[in-house]
């Protein structure tokens, strides 16, 4: 998903499990750090595995 392009973005995410998120993309960690790639949210991370589609807003 290449979450690294979205950083200092507002962002959509719309993940798996239906719940919609929105909100400046202040981060993400690499997969090599933590098993996945991840992008952060306020104080909350979200990895590539929860994340349906991801959009600029």
């Amino acid at each position: 998903m290449k979450l690294w392009l979205y950083v200092g973005k507002n962002v959509r995410l719309v993940l798996k499990d239906g719940q919609v998120v929105e909100g400046l993309a202040l981060d993400w960690n690499d997969s090599e750090d933590v098993g996945e790639d991840e992008i952060s949210i306020g104080f909350q991370y979200y990895g590539e595995s929860q994340i349906s589609t991801i959009e600029v807003v």
